[in-house]
């Protein structure tokens, strides 16, 4: 799915050439078609070819990542989810990514108080 999001549109072949583990042909087909019937991916017709995109848009799918990441790790903590975020060293955050931070804070704060 990461590279169906990635890419827009994904075939088998594109797949087998990305995946990690050298996956067999029939194998990467199989889950495409599992995640097909579970609605997760559309198959259309591509030149001939099946090819695949994301049946549902990217923000949706985030929200419900990050729905089952809080509940999965941080025992559906937004605040100890934000902690570690902010804390880790991959984050590098500038001044401004804070100060667009705190205005989401703040504007949460509002929210809540309405």
């Amino acid at each position: 799915m990461d590279i169906a999001y990635r890419q827009g549109t994904v075939t088998a072949g594109d797949l087998e050439q990305q995946l990690g583990g050298n996956p067999s042909n029939s194998t990467v087909r199989t889950q495409l078609r599992v995640l097909e019937e579970r609605g997760h991916l559309i198959r259309f017709d591509m030149d001939g070819h099946y090819a695949y995109r994301p049946a549902h848009p990217k923000q949706n799918a985030a929200v419900a990542a990050m729905q089952r990441f809080l509940q999965t790790f941080v025992d559906g903590s937004v605040e100890q989810a934000l902690g570690t975020l902010l804390t880790a060293k991959e984050a590098d955050l500038t001044d401004d990514d804070l100060a667009r931070l705190q205005g989401l804070i703040e504007a949460a704060k509002k929210e809540n108080q309405k």
